[in-house]
């Protein structure tokens, strides 16, 4: 029965970055569907890396429009 366990979380699916930047996205707005974390197996590396690149790329948005608006 141990062997069973040990098996199940070797074949446990690697997050792929995809799946990553979906989760980070779908935090930075507030939603997730039911159970979503269980079904994915992301480090705490995946999240904080994403998070940072998906953050630079909000600002770096933002600025943009709002330069592109005011015309400067």
């Amino acid at each position: 029965m141990a062997d069973d366990t040990q098996g199940d979380n070797r074949l446990a699916k690697k997050t792929s970055l995809f799946q990553a930047v979906k989760m980070v996205l779908s935090a930075f707005i507030g939603i997730r569907k039911q159970g979503q974390q269980q079904e994915l197996n992301v480090t705490p590396v995946q999240v904080v890396i994403t998070g940072i690149i998906c953050a630079v790329l909000f600002v770096f948005t933002v600025i943009t429009v709002v330069r592109l608006v005011l015309g400067k």
